[in-house]
């Protein structure tokens, strides 16, 4: 039997992506660390630290097979394209999606495409929304978990959210640096830690903002088994009988709407694992690696995988009967 793992949560970061995020009109800053990853800041707080060099394609082939891992999604993962002046910003996605999207042929297909778009300009997003799902190879799209400061639910943004919802697309979530960074630019705790915070602060707008009623037909899929969603869904549905403005825009408690989100399992933490499978239903749970970033590589995700006790048909379904029926895979 062959690899049969779905990997959705992968990266690649092009040559001409890190190059343009070390152009001086960028709106990001960077330096190479000692073990030659670049690191990208975004209003002085750590955003990205990218492998040096990016795996090749038939190296990336050779860990899947390793690994088990039959299907994988690449993405650029933050802080995206967003801060990147007007100018260069859409024909600088093109190219970069249309790398990704090559990646797929030479891969036979093992390897497909989340596009990134040129927001927050929104006519240059929905041409290139349009233009990158007429490709076969795309599954999607990512976000970051506020674009340019502004946060997924605002009304600034519902008009690409139509589009998305209109496409009946997968989106996955991912976060980025924080809009006010002020203590967590030291010791790169945006990356760290406030990742898990912004993706949690983000799925309570989508929330209590009705975003999710209001665009039911979105594939929502959340980074890191959801921030810290899991752990805090108490209090979701606490403040959601307590005050009266969480309730504005929404009938029903925060945990009977995220009932119909998906969550990613990157995570190298069997009890992290657990209270996230404790709290959702093991079908809105989709395999993730964050490859090339973690030390260890891919086989740190499988071996937890293997390390949580699950009964085999919900093994299954998590490594990948949930993400065939989530990407319409055959």
């Amino acid at each position: 039997m062959g690899p049969s793992l779905i990997d959705v949560h992968a990266h690649h970061y092009p040559d001409a992506y890190l190059a343009a995020c070390q152009r001086p009109d960028s709106g990001l800053s960077t330096y190479l660390r000692d073990d030659a990853r670049l690191v990208v800041r975004q209003d002085g707080a750590v955003a990205l630290a990218a492998p040096q060099p990016m795996p090749t394609v038939a190296e990336r082939l050779r860990a899947m097979d390793d690994a088990g891992i039959r299907t994988q999604l690449v993405s650029i993962s933050a802080p995206n394209v967003y801060r990147f002046p007007l100018g260069w910003r859409a024909a600088l996605t093109r190219d970069l999606n249309d790398e990704l999207l090559d990646m797929s042929a030479v891969s036979d297909g093992r390897l497909r495409c989340l596009l990134s778009l040129p927001l927050p300009d929104l006519d240059q997003a929905a041409r290139e929304l349009a233009r990158g799902l007429s490709h076969p190879a795309a599954a999607g799209v990512m976000l970051t978990t506020t674009i340019a400061g502004r946060p997924l639910d605002d009304p600034s943004l519902r008009p690409i959210l139509a589009d998305l919802d209109a496409s009946r697309c997968v989106v996955l979530v991912h976060p980025t640096t924080a809009c006010a960074t002020e203590g967590t630019r030291e010791y790169a705790l945006s990356l760290a830690l406030d990742f898990l915070a912004e993706t949690t602060n983000c799925i309570a707008r989508l929330v209590y903002s009705g975003t999710f009623g209001r665009f039911p037909n979105i594939r929502w899929v959340f980074s890191h088994l959801g921030g810290t969603t899991p752990f805090l869904i108490h209090r979701f549905d606490n403040y959601f009988h307590q005050f009266p403005e969480c309730r504005e825009h929404i009938t029903s408690p925060p945990s009977e709407i995220l009932r119909g989100v998906w969550f990613d399992t990157v995570s190298t933490h069997p009890p992290a694992w657990r209270c996230a499978l404790d709290t959702f239903a093991s079908g809105q749970f989709v395999f993730g690696t964050d490859y090339p970033h973690v030390p260890g590589g891919l086989s740190r995700f499988v071996d937890t995988f293997a390390a949580v006790d699950l009964d085999p048909a919900t093994r299954a379904d998590i490594g990948h009967g949930n993400a065939a029926k989530l990407l319409d895979l055959p």
